[in-house]
């Protein structure tokens, strides 16, 4: 029973719109989370004394409109004063159970409603129920009252009476139906016994009353009725008729078919008159009889699907089957299957003028265990002048042949040896003439085609006809043939004779015999002249041969004499002509068919089609001049990668093809082209041509067709990187100049870069390694990202190379000692430009790092006295600093330029990013542990600063690489799984794997798990905290205000106004911290301040120290405040804090025993190392993980002895339980680029990018 979701009415206020009082109500919420997880909170409860309770209320939540399950929840809650005379009542047998009980209206207590539900105890479908309620009176399919019924039986099922009365064990469906059925049998067997007794005792207990003994029906035993059917042949047209008796004893005609099928289904009594009545289960009939019965059945339901219905008969269909059933030939067909081995009635005149005879259904082969096989005989008919004609007879005699499924069955009229029909007892007349309607189906026997026959069994009744009612001599007169029609008939019958065995082909006069057609053999001769291409048909039959291509006068004129017509298949032959004609022009009729030499498009027509089309029709022959016009095999070109003077050359390498027509080959493979004709005239099949590498590789690098023809293409050095990951396989072929090129970077020989003293007694393993890739990177006159974790020392790795190379140790490099003489150049954040002179002086005193800063006079001295050539100084400046100065950096010229916290250009368009990239130096360098943090165009930033071109312009790197990845990691992100399991399809794969080949190799990046064993290890833990009364009450408001402004937010609007949206997602998180940061008089309440509080104490009790760090200072205000309260001493560094002092109060924060160090996530997030804390805690979640993770390595880096600690404070059922998921996705894009082991994927963008829809999500 399905309900209606939709409008209600009823007592109580309903419209047919909902509530008048209420909006549009979700099922979800009319529940409060009805269906989902949250059923304990009415006493819902899963499945209990075999009915499933949990699916009993699914189907009403799915079946009933949200308003209703809200008005019947209040209903249900009140259960005690609402409802009374609760019931269950259970039908074992069918499964269905009835809950019933008498339910108060709610806008008028005094009004009291009967209601009733019914459910399947299997399923818990709700399939049905009924009130007495005016709402349900008008016709709708559920109301409130019997929805509130449903749900107090699911709440608490022991408080309708009847419910767990009986034993807890339930009888299987199906077992208990069986038990039934055989019930059922015994019953009725009980029930003859019971009437046997009564007839002979002389009473029935029947409509007939009393009766005498001797005309008493009689009760027949189980298995002893019988159906006989009788099948009549009438004017072509099949049907049955049935008796219905006991085996061996009296039968009747059976008046009704409908009647009998009836009986059965519903195991009625039925007298069919003195001595035959009895009970009609299908156990009464013999097995042959049940089997009747199934087909009976079966053809019922046939003709009532099949006919339209009407009413008027009273009946579905309107088809009623009285006592004659007409049958298709494939019905007969089945019956007669049923009977097979035994015998059936059979008329072949009119009902009413003849009696059935009994003729028997062979199984296989005839009683006597001969296999039917007839045989055919031809012969002529003379005439006066000759031939007139021929006769064909066959025996025996086939009066009809029955098609079914299994087989085909053949009816035969009775024959003796000769072939002639005979009556019983020998008469020779099988009719007796046109006085007399009546025929006699005595004799008359079903047998079984031989599979053998049965493809030519429709020609049985033709050849094999029984013996003309008009002739008197009841002999087989056969059928006959006009001479003028032999020739059809050797075209049409003679081979279906001939091929199924019917007709010996000795038995065929040879004058028919020549009249057969022979198959048809096409023939197609091509050639090649100076004109062109040429094609000549001719049609073989036998050993004569007809030419068809040239036409020869009368060659191609019908005939039917031997020498010429006869035999002919003229329409194969026009078929020929035809399909020559379509790919070349006939011309005069002693000319072959020709394609001229310049008819370019017809020659590959006939190439690409045209000779598929020849081959599928006949046989082609072809002279070499015309095999020369098509290359042997298709062609193969690879690609030749090789290195001259540090530039990547690349050759095609074909031998089918020129190498100034490969450009014209690749351009007609991408056009899907089959073939493609070469300037020597020549064509190529394109069709198995191997031309991936070619195609793939032109594709990536933008290669017109005439720069393929124009010969080798170079490409800058660095590309060799990713033509080696690219074009890879039995479609490239790499010199060892290339393989030697590309396995300098990959593979560093560590006896060729030297580490200066005294840094090599300073430098750990994975340092050293990191410099000489540095300086191999350096030599080779590439740039690259020293990616890095946090804490990994790479400020001292590039010191090395710097101390390297103002050494001179520059190892087989010698042509660069120019360059070697001028400044380097590191642009840094303004709170680690003295950090950087401190390493220096830590590491390198021998260095001059001078630090540009002070005021612009002072800066401008400096790049003026040291920026020049002959000054190996290094300079170390800001990037703010840098973005003022850029004028005086315009001359200057760098041989090192590397940026630390390289990610601060992480956005091309900003005027710093613009700055440092117009900087002059040999060579670059960036430092960062974070490259990627939101989108990919960060990376495309840094190495559009560090090697120009190497990604291409930010348009066309953002059409390749950025959208393709973004789009497949946005699509499988929009499930929870998908983002979880980071997949992407296989083209966002395929692009990342190729952005992974271009810059993996100019991008080093370690783990301190995988290079520094003897660190301690980060143990992270997220703390969740609950928000309580005001503070919760202050949070909900805010999110239902910010939640409303998004979704009546049209489109347009939303980027104008996504400034202050982004403020109040801000007001959010500082609700999270602390309300006292938006609302200055809120209350002193903070879950997140007291779980800090009680984290720094546990610290302090263990003798740990311990890092807070913040995003907003006010929350770092408010930290301090509670501290101080507690007698807790702290230190702070914020965005006020000057540069210098930062550096003090680290010192002093690493040797003091001052517990507690508070930090700004932007100001301190790098350049400090802060060993002396073991514990980090972050008061609040910020959008990016990366920027997190930095501040955790403040602690967590060499000259750690400790365990560290990292907590996240988390306010549950938040906008931050958001962020960390969000944090989650952009860690797997950050990973995608520096660990080659990480999946494809991209992240999405920066908070300031998300779509109002990303936005709803964070508030979900």
């Amino acid at each position: 029973m399905g309900f209606s979701v939709f409008g209600h009415v009823d007592d109580d206020g309903y419209t047919d719109d909902g509530y008048t009082d209420a909006g549009d109500v979700d099922a979800a919420d009319a529940f409060g989370g009805f269906g989902y997880g949250s059923w304990a909170m009415d006493g819902g409860r899963g499945d209990a004394d075999g009915v499933p309770l949990n699916a009993l209320r699914l189907s009403l939540v799915e079946n009933t409109s949200p308003v209703v399950l809200m008005r019947a929840r209040t209903i249900s809650a009140a259960r005690a004063r609402m409802m009374d005379d609760l019931a269950y009542e259970l039908d074992a047998r069918t499964g269905l159970a009835t809950i019933s009980g008498r339910v108060r209206g709610s806008s008028s207590p005094s009004s009291r409603y009967t209601v009733n539900v019914y459910f399947h105890t299997d399923t818990g479908d709700v399939t049905g129920g009924g009130c007495t309620c005016p709402a349900y009176a008008r016709g709708y399919d559920i109301c409130k009252h019997m929805a509130a019924l449903v749900l107090a039986f699911v709440a608490g099922p022991e408080a309708f009476s009847g419910y767990g009365a009986k034993s807890a064990v339930r009888s299987s469906r199906g077992l208990l139906a069986a038990m039934q059925r055989i019930d059922e049998q015994e019953e009725t067997a009980r029930q003859a016994k019971r009437r046997a007794a009564m007839i002979a005792a002389g009473t029935s207990d029947g409509a007939g009353g009393r009766r005498g003994a001797g005309s008493d029906p009689r009760a027949p035993h189980p298995g002893d009725v019988e159906l006989t059917p009788i099948l009549a042949c009438l004017s072509g047209r099949w049907s049955v008729q049935f008796r219905v008796g006991v085996r061996g004893g009296v039968s009747y005609v059976l008046k009704s078919i409908d009647d009998l099928l009836d009986d059965v289904r519903y195991q009625r009594y039925r007298e069919y008159g003195k001595k035959l009545a009895f009970t009609h289960t299908r156990g009464m009939f013999d097995d042959r009889s049940r089997a009747l019965l199934v087909f009976l059945d079966r053809v019922a339901d046939v003709r009532r699907a099949v006919d339209v219905q009407d009413t008027r008969y009273g009946r579905l269909g309107g088809v009623e089957l009285g006592r004659h059933l007409t049958l298709a030939v494939s019905e007969v067909a089945r019956l007669l299957d049923l009977v097979a081995g035994g015998e059936i009635g059979l008329v072949l005149d009119s009902w009413y003028m003849s009696s059935p005879s009994t003729v028997r259904v062979e199984a296989s082969g005839a009683a006597d265990g001969t296999v039917f096989a007839p045989i055919v005989t031809m012969t002529r008919i003379s005439g006066d002048g000759g031939v007139d004609g021929y006769a064909l007879a066959g025996t025996p005699p086939v009066a009809a042949v029955i098609a079914g499924e299994r087989g085909v069955w053949l009816m035969l009229p009775p024959a003796d040896g000769d072939g002639r029909a005979v009556r019983p007892g020998g008469a020779t007349l099988s009719r007796r003439g046109r006085e007399t309607l009546h025929v006699s189906a005595a004799g008359y026997r079903f047998v079984r085609c031989p599979k053998a026959l049965e493809p030519v069994a429709d020609l049985l009744p033709v050849v094999c006809a029984p013996p003309d009612a008009d002739d008197a001599r009841g002999t087989a007169a056969g059928e006959r043939i006009a001479f003028d029609d032999a020739p059809l008939f050797a075209r049409t019958l003679l081979p279906r004779l001939l091929d199924g065995g019917l007709l010996p082909a000795g038995n065929v006069p040879k004058e028919i015999a020549l009249m057969r057609p022979v198959e048809c053999e096409p023939e197609f001769y091509l050639d090649r002249d100076e004109k062109g291409v040429t094609c000549e048909a001719k049609a073989r039959y036998g050993s004569r041969e007809m030419t068809v291509v040239p036409q020869r006068g009368g060659d191609f004129a019908p005939g039917l004499t031997p020498e010429v017509g006869a035999g002919r298949d003229f329409g194969a032959e026009r078929a020929m002509l035809d399909l020559v004609r379509t790919y070349f022009t006939v011309g005069a009729p002693n000319a072959p068919a020709r394609i001229g030499r310049d008819e370019t498009t017809r020659i590959v027509a006939l190439f690409d089609e045209g000779l598929d089309a020849l081959r599928a029709q006949g046989k082609v022959f072809t002279t070499p001049a015309f095999d020369r016009m098509l290359a042997p095999k298709p062609p193969s070109v690879k690609v030749g990668l090789s290195v001259k003077s540090n530039l990547v050359e690349i050759s095609p390498i074909a031998d089918e093809v020129p190498p100034d027509e490969v450009g014209s080959l690749l351009a007609a493979y991408r056009r899907r082209q089959r073939f493609h004709r070469l300037k020597d005239g020549t064509f190529v099949d394109l069709r198995g041509a191997d031309l991936d590498a070619l195609d793939r590789f032109a594709g990536d690098f933008d290669l017109s067709e005439g720069e393929l023809d124009a010969g080798p293409v170079t490409l800058p050095g660095m590309q060799a990187f990713l033509l080696d990951g690219e074009l890879a396989g039995t479609g490239v072929v790499k010199e060892p100049s290339f393989m030697a090129y590309v396995d300098e970077l990959k593979t560093i020989d560590p006896e060729r870069y030297q580490v200066p003293e005294p840094l090599a007694r300073v430098l750990r393993p994975y340092q050293v390694d990191g410099y000489r890739w540095l300086r191999t990177l350096c030599d080779k006159g590439f740039g690259g990202i020293l990616a890095d974790e946090m804490g990994l020392g790479k400020s001292v790795q590039l010191i090395t190379l710097l101390v390297a190379l103002a050494e001179g140790r520059r190892g087989d490099d010698a042509g660069a000692s120019r360059e070697r003489a001028l400044p380097s150049l590191i642009v840094c954040p303004a709170s680690l430009v003295y950090n950087w002179a401190a390493e220096f002086a830590k590491f390198a005193p021998g260095v001059r790092a001078v630090t540009v800063a002070g005021t612009k006079a002072e800066r401008r001295a400096a790049i003026a006295r040291y920026a020049g050539d002959g000054a190996p100084a290094v300079l170390i400046t800001s990037y703010d600093l840098l973005r003022r100065d850029v004028d005086d950096y315009r001359g200057a010229r760098f041989d090192v330029m590397a940026l630390d916290e390289a990610q601060v250009i992480k956005n091309h368009t900003t005027k710093i990013a613009k700055a440092v990239k117009t900087v002059t130096a040999a060579h670059r360098f960036a430092l960062t542990g974070t490259p990627i943090e939101n989108r990919l165009s960060e990376l495309w930033s840094i190495f559009d600063f560090l090697m120009p071109g190497l990604l291409g312009s930010y348009k066309r790197f953002h059409e390749r690489y950025e959208l393709p990845i973004s789009n497949a990691r946005a699509a499988d992100a929009s499930s929870a799984e998908g983002r979880a399991a980071a997949q992407v399809n296989p083209e966002g794969e395929r692009v990342a794997r190729r952005l992974q080949a271009l810059v993996g190799v100019f991008i080093k990046r370690r783990l301190k798990s995988q290079v520094l064993t003897d660190l301690p290890d980060k143990i992270e833990t997220t703390v969740t905290v609950q928000l309580e009364g005001e503070q919760r009450k202050l949070y909900a408001a805010h999110e239902q205000r910010l939640r409303k402004q998004l979704e009546h937010e049209a489109d347009d609007d939303f980027a104008t106004s996504k400034i202050r949206i982004l403020a109040e997602l801000t007001g959010l998180r500082q609700i999270c911290c602390d309300p006292r940061l938006l609302y200055a008089n809120a209350k002193d309440r903070s879950a997140k301040l007291a779980a800090i509080a009680e984290l720094v104490s546990s610290c302090m009790s263990e003798g740990k120290k311990a890092l807070v760090f913040s995003q907003f200072t006010g929350f770092l205000d408010l930290i301090g405040e509670r501290l101080d309260s507690e007698g807790v001493d702290w230190y702070r560094i914020d965005g006020s804090t000057p540069k210098k002092r930062r550096l003090e109060l680290v010192d002093r924060f690493n040797a003091d025993d001052t517990p507690v160090f508070l930090i700004s996530l932007k100001a301190g997030n790098t350049g400090l190392n802060l060993v002396g804390a073991s514990v980090v805690i972050h008061a609040d979640p910020w959008w990016n993980a990366a920027a997190q993770d930095q501040a955790t390595d403040r602690a967590h880096r060499i000259g750690q002895r400790r365990d560290v600690d990292v907590y996240r404070i988390v306010a549950k059922d938040t906008i931050e339980e958001r962020i960390l998921e969000l944090q989650h996705t952009k860690s797997a894009l950050a990973r995608q680029f520096t660990d080659a082991s990480a999946l494809a994927g991209a992240a999405p963008a920066s908070i300031a990018s998300l779509t109002r829809d990303d936005l709803l999500g964070l508030l979900e």
